[in-house]
């Protein structure tokens, strides 16, 4: 023991990298089981579905597992992404149905909490349904305010509370530019998560149907 302790003291800067690189090797083999393990389960999810995966190759060894295709008339697609970089970076998993019509309407479902308070602080507008138990779970933006909360009958705002029990802090709907997506924290390494991203395709579907119904209206 004593001899170990000497040789850390005589080298330092030689045990310093040593332990850097056993980590840095370790944490690089998990990312590498953690996007098998993904890929595997998309490609199941694919195969389920009537879908296609595949990669879509980034800078390096790193790469966006998708997978798409049509269901029900619509163009459907799970991937996962990134945003930030470096230590900030944070992985993020998705599934998105895009409407046949794309109109105008754009719309943000996300977790009541500190950062939607932020939000709020700094002009964010939030707009409210009438339903109390789904105002204080949702923070709910839109670009049509009077036209969604109409257009969130119960039966659609039940199968969002539903969802928001396993959205965690960040799971969050969104309808921008063409496509109405989900998408929270994580990969889909764990099959039970592409499992429950699969079941939230129907009520993605009648997300779709209300951008539908807005584009068929024209502009506000």
């Amino acid at each position: 023991m004593s001899s170990f302790v000497e040789f850390v003291e005589h080298y330092p800067r030689l045990v310093f990298w040593a332990v850097t690189a056993v980590v840095g090797g370790a944490l690089a083999q998990w990312a590498l089981v953690q996007s098998r393990r993904t890929a595997a389960n998309l490609q199941a999810v694919a195969q389920r579905l009537g879908l296609e995966y595949f990669e879509a190759k980034k800078t390096g060894w790193a790469s966006n597992q998708i997978v798409t295709g049509q269901r029900d008339g619509r163009d459907v697609t799970f991937h996962t992404f990134t945003t930030g970089s470096g230590k900030s970076r944070k992985p993020w998993r998705a599934v998105s149905v895009r409407p046949r019509t794309v109109g105008g309407l754009t719309f943000h479902f996300q977790p009541q909490g500190l950062g939607t308070k932020l939000k709020e602080l700094f002009g964010a507008r939030e707009i409210v349904t009438g339903d109390a138990p789904f105002d204080a779970a949702w923070f709910l933006e839109t670009n049509e305010p009077e036209f969604l909360p109409a257009a969130l009958v119960p039966e659609v705002r039940a199968k969002i509370m539903a969802a928001r029990a396993d959205a965690g802090r960040d799971g969050n709907f969104k309808l921008e530019t063409t496509s109405v997506r989900y998408a929270e924290r994580g990969t889909f390494a764990d099959a039970d998560d592409c499992t429950r991203f699969e079941q939230l395709l129907p009520l993605l579907h009648e997300l779709a149907d209300i951008a539908e119904v807005s584009a068929e209206r024209g502009p506000a």
